[in-house]
């Protein structure tokens, strides 16, 4: 089954941030899916979190993805040649 979220927000909380040993902060990204408008009662948000080298996993997925998208679609042509 799909389920289909028209609406998204990206937001790094400063209250999931954690001191690495060496010092530097590490913060997490979330990411939330949202079925209806904000201030919509009927719906839940899903939301999932993610650290920094995952969130840049997912957003070179959705750009390479997108990237594909935008290419015109084979000929007719070239899917029924041999």
């Amino acid at each position: 089954m799909t389920v289909y979220l028209p609406n998204w927000n990206v937001a790094i909380d400063p209250e999931q941030a954690e001191v690495l040993p060496d010092g530097s902060i590490c913060q997490e990204v979330t990411l939330v899916l949202l079925d209806e408008p904000r201030g919509s009662d009927t719906h839940r948000p899903v939301a999932v979190t993610l650290a920094p080298t995952q969130a840049r996993k997912v957003a070179a997925r959705l750009m390479a993805a997108a990237t594909e998208a935008e290419r015109e679609p084979p000929s007719q042509r070239a899917e029924g040649s041999s």
